[in-house]
Parts: C-alpha cells; structure tokens; sequence
C-alpha cells in the first residue's frame, strides 16, 4: 500500500504542477486553456527529441525546453492568439483553446516523427536515481524532486500572486482592464507574462511526467484529464484547493490499483466487470462530477462569470435581406447537387469515403442544434452517436431488427440520455458545461464502451445494412436522402418557437428569462434532439462501415469533431454537411499523395480551423460571404453618384 501512496503523491505532484499552470492563466485572462495537455505534451516531445535524436545532455535539454522554449512557445501564443481572445464571448475563448489541443499533438508528430514510437524515458534529474528510506519508506531521488518541485512552484505562485506589485496588477488586470490601465498597468505585459509563466508550467509537467511514464500522448491525455479535474476542484482560482484536489486525485488513481483495493471491489463485482475496469481511469471525472454536483447543491457556486464579453463582438456585417429565397438556398442546392452525382465519377474506394462523410455530416447536424442555435458547448456528441451505433449492432445483429427501426430505436434510447447529460447545462455556464460533457463522454468510454457485447475485444459488433440498400450505390443515395431529411428537421426547429428560444437564449439567458421563456425546457429540448441527430448519424456510420467499433467513437476524437464543424460554420447546415465531407475526404487525399509525418495534416488542418474561429467565430462560410458583400458594398460606395439633370423650364409663348 505504501508504493501506491508514493507514487500516488508523485503523480499528484506532477498534476498539480499543470493545474497551478491552469489557474493563473484563467484567473489573468479568464481563458481556459484546454490545450494544457497538448502543450505539456509538445514540450515533453521537444526535450525527448533533443536529447535522443540530438544527442544532447539531458540536463542541458530539461534546462533549454523548460526555461527558454515554454515561455517562448507561451509568449507565441499569447502573441498569435490569447491576446485577440481576451475580449471575445466564453464559448469562442473555449473552442479556440480545443483547436489549439487538437494541432498541437498533430504537429509534434509531423516535427518529430520518431517520438511516435518513443519507448525511451530520457529524465533530465538523476539517472540513475538515488534510493533513500524515509520512515519506512522507499523513495528515489527523483520521486523527491518531483514532489519538492510541485510544493516550491505552490509556494511561489502564491507570493507572486498575493504579496508581489505583479501580483497586485494581476488582481486589477481582472477585476476592469480599463481602470487597471487608467492607473498605469500595463495589462498586456501582465497577461503576457501569467501565460509565459502558465506554458514553462505546462513544460515542466510535461517533461517530469515523459520520465515517470513515457513520451506517448495517452500518458499526457491522463495528465490533461487529471488538471480538469484539479481545476474544478479548485473553482478556478484557488490555488491550494488546486494542489490539494491534484493530490488527492493522484492518490485515488493509483490506490484504485492496489490488490487491497481490488479485492474489496470483488466483493461486489468479478475483476473482469468493466465498470471495475473502468473505475481507475474514470476517477478525474467521477471527482470533477461530484465537486460540480456538491458545489451547486450547496449552492455554493461561485464560479467566476467574465463580463467583460458576454455577447459575441461586434463586427461589420451586411445582411442582404432583399434575396429572394432561391438565393438563400443556392449554397446548399449547389453542394447536394453535386453529392448527387459524385457517384457518376467516383469508384468504390471514394463512393465509401464520401458515404461515410455524409454519414458523419448527419452527426455533424446536432452541433448545429446544441452549439450553433443554443450556444452551448457539448463535447459528448461523439459518445451519444457511439452508444447509438452500439444500440444499432445489438439489435440488428442480435435481435434481428431491420436496419433502418434499430437505427431509430437507437436514436430515440440516446434522447433521454442526451436530456440527462444536459442537467449540468441548468445551472453552469460554457466552460464548466463542456467539462462536464466531457467527464460524462469519458465515463461512458471507461464502462458502457468496454462490456464485451460491445468492444467485442476491440472488433466492435458487425452491423449489415439495410434490406434493398445493400449495394455502396444505393445505401450513397439513402443517406443523402436522410440528410436532406434532417436537415429540414433542423431548418424547422430554427424557424419555430423553440429556435427563436435558443437563439434568444444563446445571446443572453438574462434577457430570455426575463421575457417568460422557459430556460430548462429549451436547453432539454436542444440536447435531445441533439442527441437524437447524433444517434441516427452513428447508426448509419456504424451500418456503411459493416461494424459499430466503439474506437471509432473515441471521447477525445469529439474535440476534433467539434473543431471540424466550427472551421466551416456551426450555424450553418451547408457547413456541416462540408464538415462531415471533409473529415474523410481530407485525409484519404493525404494517405492517397503523401506518407510518413504529412499523415496528422488534416488533423492540424482541423485544430488550426478552429482556432481562426477566434476572428469569425461563424466559420469560413459565413466570413467568405461577409467579404464578399463588404466587397461590394465599398465598390457601390466608390461609385461617382449619378449625375441629376435638371429640366429645363418651358417658355411659355
């Protein structure tokens, strides 16, 4: 038991080194850097390169990667992207840090292609590590300067924050940027410097964790869960609460492992039982759900709420309300036109991969529901579409229900599912809300997605597809069919009384409520149908691919989903349908042209779409159009005004 107390206390350190990253950058900038992880993971990778591939002392890379290339990475993204967030609304804040996650990882490997395979855990401390027995107890020198280092950086932040002029500019800083710069605070170099300070944090996670466990991504995704966690814990400024809620979760991940732990479990359930599987890696988010519940239960929630953007910018916009409604329509006429006779060109190999976009682009239309009309950050889609594709298998193939009903079936079972994973959406605001989809998308992934029906060990369960749909042609031309069915189902939501709701809601849910406008209901309305769209969309990918494989529903691939709709528009149903065409057109062009690291192009072409949603949070579509009109409106105004004649009066004889 001791061991796991041990190592629960290192790993706790190492969480708490990246949470404290996170809580100053918050509480500076009030941005959530969701991209934490991925950060902590492209330091790691550099200081691995540098030393296995450059041959360089690993003290000397520790001290490089750490002290010069994460503040200066911090620095850079400060520079190309934080700074131009601090003023936009919360949800662009938070999917511009999600983009920023998913390019990351995807750039490191096109850097660093070795680390793909990195089984070497280079350390920049002792190797090898000193042992010393204290009390009782075995620790290593490394083990010590990990828990030492977290509670020196604890300690210092807080007499920086606390008892330093810095400290005191951070505090005006946040409370009015404007009366702070009155009194001669320069906010721009405060923030610059809490994020310098938030990524060297970052690096120095990162790096310690790589010698602890590894240089793969699955280990920093773990690092990444843990500090959400940690964060929620401390309410997000709290910097004890912080390294407090890092340790204490350390020590559950690693107790969960211990054989005392187990066989107490066993008493109520095989060791075999997925939900007991499930417990270890589901910790952070079983502790980020009950910290949520108790602090709202006890009403003691005191989240910071910024407003200093709480509507989206203001931006030149013209709207052209005089089109007739042939040229409202024209963008998606001209796309499902040519869906429509794509399969005149396109062999088998594209027939599959267009077909499969279009399955993904019916996905796709829930985030148009839950993100575009109501405002709301959902991370969970993926998991509502994963459990109905599982649905689908189990009754096609188990029960013999036709293809087309289990779909259904499917999609209904996940509403009241989807309805249920909007309960946190009543009372939290964006951020908290998609933290706490994405525990519920985890837990889902940890339990229900490993049960040997489902994972069938890792095989998935096979789905066939539909009776006179059997042939690629065929089942190509239903799934347009029911995207365009969906698709109307969206458009009419939009126009009825329940979108005016959302859209109303998703400006300022103040201003709704104060009109009689039911809150609760809108948002159950908006996650269920949702989750609705998302099941029928996981159900036919599951059936055109011939299995319902719950890989493919991975609850961190839902970021690159949400981060593939907002490039092309999350308000637009023209956009999701490119979104899900692009998702898998786009990378088969790339495996079909090119090799080796250009593999995670589209993966980062992806994350740096979402990131530019930071200057048009409403996607390319839309911005292409608004520059298009502005184009023509200052051509118009360049125009001489033309030239009146006056008429001549008629003598009069």
């Amino acid at each position: 038991m001791t061991t796991y107390i041990v190592a629960g206390i290192v790993v706790g350190s190492v969480y708490a080194i990246a949470t404290l990253g996170l809580v100053l950058t918050y509480t500076t900038s009030r941005i959530f850097n969701f991209a934490q992880g991925a950060v902590a993971f492209f330091v790691a990778v550099t200081f691995y390169q540098a030393t296995e591939e450059w041959g360089w002392d690993p003290h000397l890379a520790g001290v490089l990667t750490i002290f010069v290339f994460s503040p200066l990475l911090g620095l850079f993204l400060w520079a190309v992207l934080f700074r131009r967030l601090s003023e936009a609304p919360p949800a662009v804040r938070l999917v511009s840090t999600i983009g920023l996650s998913v390019a990351l990882p995807a750039l490191a490997a096109m850097l660093y292609p070795s680390t793909a395979s990195a089984v070497l855990k280079p350390s920049m401390l002792w190797s090898p590590a000193h042992e010393y027995t204290i009390i009782g107890v075995h620790l290593d020198s490394n083990q010590l300067a990990v828990v030492a280092a977290a509670a020196l950086i604890a300690v210092v932040l807080t007499v920086l924050l606390q008892l330093t002029p810095y400290g005191l500019s951070v505090r005006a800083a946040v409370d009015s940027r404007t009366m702070a710069s009155a009194s001669g605070v320069n906010t721009a170099f405060v923030t610059a410097v809490s994020w310098m300070i938030g990524t060297t944090l970052a690096g120095t996670a990162g790096v310690l964790l790589g010698a602890l466990r590894g240089f793969t991504i699955i280990q920093f995704t773990l690092l990444l869960l843990g500090s959400f966690a940690a964060v929620v814990v401390a309410r997000m400024h709290s910097l004890a609460l912080a390294f407090a809620g890092s340790m204490v979760i350390g020590l559950l991940q690693e107790l969960s492992a211990s054989g005392q732990f187990q066989r107490f479990l066993e008493h109520f359930a095989s060791a075999t039982n997925p939900i007991i599987l499930g417990i270890r890696p589901s910790i952070p988010f079983i502790v980020m759900l009950v910290f949520l519940l108790v602090y709202n239960g006890l009403q003691e929630e005191r989240f910071a709420i910024d407003t200093r953007a709480l509507a989206e910018p203001v931006r030149e916009v013209v709207v052209r309300t005089d089109l007739p409604w042939w040229r409202r329509l024209l963008p998606i006429a001209i796309c499902l036109a040519g869906v429509l006779v794509a399969p005149e060109f396109l062999n088998g190999l594209w027939l599959a991969v267009v077909a499969s976009g279009l399955a993904l682009a019916i996905a796709f239309l829930s985030y148009v529901v839950v993100t575009g009309d109501g405002g709301m950050i959902s991370l969970c889609q993926i998991t509502f579409a994963g459990i109905a594709a599982a649905l689908t298998a189990q009754f096609a193939t188990n029960h013999n229900v036709p293809v087309l009903l289990a779909v259904l079936i499917g999609a209904v079972i996940v509403v009241p599912i989807g309805m249920l994973a909007a309960l946190p959406s009543l009372r939290l605001g964006s951020l908290y809300l998609a933290l706490a989809t994405l525990a519920f998308s985890q837990l889902v992934q940890n339990t229900y997605f490993q049960t040997s029906r489902i994972n069938n060990f890792g095989q998935g369960v096979a789905v066939p597809r539909p009776g006179g749909f059997v042939g690629d042609r065929a089942f190509y031309y239903l799934l347009v069919v029911l995207f365009v069915v969906v698709a109307l189902l969206v458009r009419n939501l939009e126009r009825s009384t329940t979108g005016l709701n959302l859209a109303a809601m998703r400006s300022s849910e103040t201003a709704t409520a104060t009109l009689g406008i039911n809150i609760v209901w809108s948002k159950f309305i908006a996650f269920g149908l949702s989750a609705f769209i998302a099941g029928i969309g996981g159900g036919l990918y599951a059936s055109y691919a011939g299995a319902a494989n719950m890989n493919q529903f991975d609850a961190l691939l839902g970021a690159v989903w949400l981060a593939v709709v907002v490039t092309w528009g999350v308000r637009s149903i023209t956009g999701a349908l490119l979104a899900g065409l692009s998702f898998t057109v786009i990378p088969q062009l790339v495996t079909d042209h090119l090799s080796g690291r250009w593999l995670n192009l589209p993966t980062l072409l992806f994350g740096l779409g979402a990131i530019a949603l930071a200057r048009e949070p409403r996607g390319i579509l839309y911005d292409s159009a608004n520059r298009r009109r502005v184009r023509r409106r200052k051509r118009a105004e360049r125009r001489p005004p033309p030239v009146e004649t006056t008429p001549q009066p008629v003598p009069v004889s």
